[in-house]
C-alpha cells in the first residue's frame, strides 16, 4: 500500500463535497427516496447524481491507479461517463445486459429487491451535468498543487 501511495498522484477532484454529496444523494435515493415516493422527481435525482460524480470518480481512479495526467483523466472520465450513461438510456442491449448484471450481483451484495430502469429521452438532459464536472474537477485540481505531479518511478 506504501508503494502505491508513492507512486500516485494525489488527487483531490472525487473526495470533495459536491460529488461526495451527489453520491450520498444517490445512495439516498436509490435505497429510500424511490421505494417511498416513486415519482418523476426520484427517477431523474439517480441520474442527476450519476451524471456529475461518475466523471469525478472515474478521474480519481484514473489518477491513483495509473498516474494520468489531470487533463487526460478528466476527459476520459467524461467521454467514458457520457457513453456509458447514454447507451444504458437509449440502447436496449446495454440496458438487458446492466440489469441482468445487476440481477446477478444484488443478492451477493445483500440487495434483495429487483433492479429497474426505465429509459425515457428526456433523461439525456443530465448528460448537461457532465461539463459541470468537469469543471468542478479542474478547478479542485488547479487548487491542489500535487495533483499534477508525475509519479514517482523506481
Amino acid at each position: 500500500m506504501r508503494a502505491l501511495a508513492q507512486r500516485s498522484p494525489r488527487s483531490s477532484e472525487f473526495f470533495a463535497p459536491l460529488p461526495l454529496a451527489a453520491l450520498a444523494l444517490m445512495v439516498v435515493n436509490d435505497m429510500y427516496l424511490k421505494a417511498v415516493f416513486h415519482s418523476a422527481v426520484t427517477g431523474k435525482l439517480s441520474d442527476i447524481a450519476v451524471c456529475f460524480f461518475m466523471p469525478l470518480f472515474l478521474s480519481e481512479l484514473l489518477g491513483i491507479f495509473f498516474g494520468a495526467t489531470p487533463r487526460l483523466r478528466l476527459a476520459l472520465g467524461g467521454l467514458v461517463t457520457g457513453a456509458l450513461f447514454a447507451a444504458l438510456e437509449v440502447v436496449a442491449p446495454v440496458t438487458t445486459f446492466a440489469l441482468n448484471l445487476l440481477g446477478e450481483l444484488g443478492p451477493r451484495l445483500g440487495i434483495m429487491r429487483p433492479f429497474r430502469m426505465t429509459s425515457d429521452w428526456t433523461d439525456l438532459f443530465c448528460l448537461l451535468l457532465i461539463p459541470a464536472a468537469l469543471a468542478y474537477g479542474r478547478r479542485r485540481l488547479a487548487d491542489d498543487p500535487t495533483a499534477n505531479s508525475r509519479p514517482v518511478k523506481d
